[in-house]
């Protein structure tokens, strides 16, 4: 096996991050894969994305910023203070990294040996190392393992060795770039990237998609399946501003109206008595439920089988559903026990996707609703998602009615077709979701991208006077900005914006963000955080790329945007789109 040199795909990464054109930015994908072999092609996709694995296998390096500034203290030779100080001066501890760290006035002893030339395996094993090491001594360990590869890396190594450590890789690179790219190393096109979206969407594994492709071709890709402890993209409902179109979008007899909870998605998986609960975001969020697990096996009397559902925070005694911020207190590391008992969750179950080796995505709603009735035993902690099922818009209406007044969102409407199948990581109008937010025209709620801000003035001094947003473009794979907000923050979540979007400033503007001519902005951000907003209508701008028009030099922007909140559960490429915007601008 011939390794990769680190240095060959340090350059590339260089590359990348200095490009401000997503084309090109496919294009240096596709001729690193091309450099790489089907023995690393897995690790290359995963390190571009910052990571080391698939995301799902939750694998944590255990290093926070102070270690790893130890690490390079220990690597240059000079005390922590000063790098911690210039972590603070520069904001990117990779440019820290290269700064301080010159191996002929080294004296530290490498703790981590590698033979030859840095290779990517050597970076990835190393990391991996830090990873599985624990207990008494693991503090030591991971940060002489760190101050190793540090020392042995070149300039360009060291800045993103580091940038590896921290989880902040500031490239811009998304999953689904990382497609288009391998479609073009590949084929030399990007026509095969449908198929390969559908192979990520049913494995969440970019770098097993990757190797799938390099060892066996399209065809193996298309092989790709459904697997136990390998979660799937969730499948999405469409939004519409009139209640009337559901029967228009809807092509079925029937329509399932399905009680919308405002909690936190989550796919169970069960193999034996073995259970993994993976968020939206595909992160593994088994330890946070204990209590979920517990009734997941106590209550589901099949072997192996994998399910969509909600949880969501409820009050027992009066019988009522907590908001999606009661929740999110579950989400600790610590005192789990205690906040078990302080905020007690249901699983709410509206789907099932896979069962005893038995995929069941190609099967109707219908009959995977049936699966679910025979093999779930509800209980007070654990059941099937209430519905009605009729032809009949007054019932459904009087079913969102009842499901308002129980503090939820409203009801998610599904296809009974024939051919209502459970797509993965797409949104389709089988499904459509009818919130309170939408009984009228003047108001909605929109998932946006922060991509950009502006300086605050007045008591604002300080901090951001307002955030530029963006929707997502599923086919270009790009954000096109869609409105400025500066409303609905409080002053304590005003004070906390510099910090909390520090870790994602840049200061050049990111690839895959489109933006008119006449938008100035006086700092870039790269997509990394989501957030709720309440607006009022879509008007058409100048100075806004969502749907842009070429002939009428126009886009589509939201008016009066308020914030309403953060969406920590959802990844960039899980916001509201651009065709959603165009969707709703024809219907209001």
């Amino acid at each position: 096996m011939v390794k990769i040199k680190f240095e060959i795909l340090t350059d590339y990464l260089e590359k990348l991050e200095n490009t401000s054109s997503q084309t090109a930015m496919i294009n240096i994908l596709s001729e690193i894969f091309q450099e790489s072999g089907k023995e690393e092609i897995d690790k290359i996709c995963y390190l571009i994305l910052g990571q080391i694995g698939p995301g799902y296998e939750d694998i944590k390096l255990g290093m926070d910023e102070k270690m790893i500034q130890a690490a390079i203290a220990i690597a240059a030779n000079i005390d922590k203070e000063s790098v911690a100080s210039e972590t603070n001066n520069l904001g990117d501890i990779g440019i820290v990294a290269t700064k301080f760290i010159d191996i002929s006035k080294n004296k530290f002893k490498k703790f981590f040996y590698f033979k030859g030339d840095l290779s990517v395996d050597d970076i990835y094993k190393a990391f991996k190392k830090i990873a599985k090491v624990s207990g008494t001594g693991s503090y030591e360990i991971k940060k002489k393992t760190l101050a190793s590869m540090l020392i042995e890396a070149d300039d360009l190594g060291k800045k993103f060795i580091a940038r590896l450590a921290n989880g902040k890789m500031r490239l811009g690179v998304g999953d689904m770039t990382i497609l288009y790219g391998l479609s073009v190393s590949v084929f030399g096109t990007k026509d095969k990237k449908d198929e390969l979206e559908h192979a990520y969407n049913v494995s969440s594994d970019i770098g097993y998609v990757g190797k799938i492709l390099f060892e066996k071709g399209i065809d193996g890709v298309n092989n790709i399946n459904i697997t136990l402890n390998r979660p799937i993209k969730a499948m999405l409902a469409q939004r519409i501003s009139d209640f009337s179109q559901i029967k228009v979008k809807i092509n079925s007899e029937n329509i399932a109206a399905e009680e919308k909870y405002d909690g936190e998605r989550i796919q169970a998986h069960k193999e034996g008595d073995n259970v993994k609960l993976f968020s939206r975001r595909l992160n593994n969020v088994t330890k946070q439920f204990p209590d979920v697990v517990k009734k997941i096996k106590k209550h589901i009397n099949v072997k192996n089988i994998i399910l969509d559902g909600e949880i969501v925070a409820y009050n027992f005694e009066d019988k009522k559903f907590y908001p999606f911020q009661k929740l999110m207190q579950r989400k600790r590391k610590y005192k789990i026990k205690e906040y078990r008992r302080k905020i007690p969750v249901k699983y709410i179950v509206f789907d099932v996707l896979y069962v005893n080796n038995e995929s069941f995505l190609r099967k109707s709603y219908p009959e995977r609703r049936k699966k679910l009735e025979n093999i779930l035993e509800s209980s007070k902690y654990i059941n099937l998602a209430k519905r009605v099922v009729s032809s009949n818009l007054d019932i459904i209406d009087g079913f969102f009615q009842d499901c308002i007044d129980r503090n939820l969102e409203g009801i998610v409407c599904k296809s009974c077709a024939n051919d209502s199948y459970y797509h993965a990581g797409a949104r389709e109008w089988s499904w459509i979701k009818w919130k309170k937010e939408y009984i009228t025209n003047l108001t909605d709620t929109l998932d946006l991208v922060i991509v950009g801000a502006f300086p605050g003035r007045g008591r604002r001094s300080g901090t951001y006077g307002a955030l530029l947003c963006a929707v997502y473009n599923h086919e270009k794979d790009v954000f096109e900005t869609v409105t400025k907000i500066g409303t609905g923050f409080s002053d304590q979540q005003l004070e906390q914006l510099p910090s909390k979007l520090e870790g994602v400033l840049t200061d050049k503007k990111p690839a895959r963000l489109e933006l008119s001519k006449k938008m100035d902005i006086d700092y870039y951000l790269i997509p990394e955080y989501v957030i709720e907003t309440l607006g009022s209508e879509i008007t058409k701008s100048p100075i806004h790329t969502c749907n842009w028009n070429e002939e009428e030099e126009k886009g589509m922007a939201l008016r009066f945007p308020r914030f309403v909140r953060w969406r920590e559960e959802k990844a960039p490429e899980q916001a509201t789109t651009s065709e959603e915007i165009l969707q709703m601008y024809r219907e209001q």
